[in-house]
Formats: C-alpha cells, structure tokens, sequence
C-alpha cells in the first residue's frame, strides 16, 4: 500500500512539475506589462535624441528627445510624456517591443490606453531624397512620422 501511495504522489508531483514548467517557460521577461518587451533601458539611444518635427492639424508640434525624457511643444505649451526619475507606466523605460521593429517609451504599461504604441526608425523620399524620420505608431496602423528639420509643402502651381 506504501508503494502505491509514494508512486501515485511522484506521479502527481511529476504532472504538476511538468504542468507548472510549462507555464513558467512561457511566461514573458515582464509578464506585467502590455507588450512582451526585452531588455528596459532607462535612456533614449543616442541616434533618437534631439528635437523631431511634425504637423498635427496644420499646426507644428516639436518632440524633444533627450537622455532622459521626451517632450512635445504643441499651440505653445510644452508637455512632458516621460522621464526616467517618474514612476510607473509615464517612467521613460525604453525597450524593444518583442515580434516588431518597434520600440516603446514606456515599457511598464499594463493597458493599452497607457501604450504609446510604438515608435521606430523608418525612411521616406521625399524630392528625390531619402530622409530617415522617426515614426510615432498609433491604434489601427496610423502612424505619424517625425523630421528633423521641419518640412513645408507648397500647393501652389
């Protein structure tokens, strides 16, 4: 009877290992958070940083990049989006969105209103010209691209 009792629970112990293995090898790097992400970085890489230039409504809207925030200056006021001495998902933790080329501004996001859905290094021509603009992905495949400097269009003939 001994001999059946330890053999049933080395069964069982073994299914539940076998089970709970599985489950714990699935589970991503930062199981709380909205997108399965990489490392977290508390810093902008360097190529990104700096002052970026898009038009929203008509209007000139200006990100700054640095080390260790992002800003946006849009119809005169400036607004910071994150930084690396805030705390939870408005934190700056860079990380590479896992199964994309994008990356994301703040990693510890658990929802997705609190995404900022992604961000990534593109190219445009424009004129003839190959341009590399930062690209500001949002909900439904939309995207806006960032320029260094700003460009103006003419309509005129």
């Amino acid at each position: 009877m001994k001999k059946i009792v330890k053999l049933a629970t080395t069964i069982l112990a073994g299914l539940l290992l076998g089970i709970t293995g599985n489950q714990i090898a699935s589970v991503p790097a930062h199981a709380d958070t909205y997108y399965q992400v990489g490392k977290i970085h508390h810093q902008t890489p360097k190529k990104w940083q700096g002052n970026w230039y898009s038009y929203v409504n008509g209007r000139m809207c200006i990100t700054h990049i640095n080390q260790y925030s992002v800003t946006q200056s849009y119809k005169g006021k400036k607004h910071t989006l994150f930084k690396s001495s805030w705390h939870g998902y408005k934190k700056l933790a860079v990380a590479k969105i896992k199964g994309s080329n994008r990356y994301t501004f703040n990693a510890y996001a658990q929802h997705g209103y609190q995404s900022d859905r992604g961000w990534g290094v593109a190219h445009r021509t424009i004129n003839g010209q190959r341009i590399t603009v930062l690209r500001d992905y949002s909900s439904m495949g939309s995207y806006v691209d960032l320029f260094r400097a700003p460009v103006y269009k003419s309509y005129s003939n």
